[in-house]
Formats: C-alpha cells, sequence, structure tokens
C-alpha cells in the first residue's frame, strides 16, 4: 500500500494518537496503525478508527485535565 500525501511506502507500527480539546488533552498509546516511511503520515483502518472515537467519546466525559490510556487496555 502507497500513501496518499507523498506514495511512500506504508509500515505497520504503534504510535500514540493524541486529541487536543478544549479542557483536556487526551494521549492513547501503542495504536495500531499504517505509517508513510517517508512522510510519516498515518492512517487507521475503519475498525481502528471507531475504537478511537468511542474511546475519546468515554474520556472526554472525565473532568481531567490529561487522559492518558493505553489502546490495548481500553478495547480490551
Amino acid at each position: 500500500m502507497k500513501c496518499f500525501k507523498c506514495s511512500g511506502e506504508l509500515i505497520e507500527k504503534e504510535v500514540n494518537y493524541v486529541v487536543n480539546l478544549e479542557e483536556t488533552i487526551i494521549i492513547i498509546k501503542s495504536v495500531p496503525a499504517k505509517v508513510c516511511s517517508e512522510c510519516g503520515e498515518q492512517y487507521f483502518d475503519d475498525e481502528i478508527s471507531e475504537n478511537i472515537e468511542k474511546i475519546v467519546n468515554q474520556l472526554k466525559m472525565l473532568s481531567t485535565e490529561i487522559s492518558v490510556v493505553n489502546y490495548r487496555d481500553s478495547v480490551a
């Protein structure tokens, strides 16, 4: 598979996904992704994207400034 941005090769990696909301920052560690070896663009499959959205929606309800979770622990 090739990167849509620069046509570089995509490699399987685990990345940190960061969401900066008005009141809080959410960091999801060890998220499976395809990452371009040239430009670093990250791609997530549909299931991973849905899981990220669920995790973010759950953590938005907490009254914390910063939330850090591990993807695998949150999906299990």
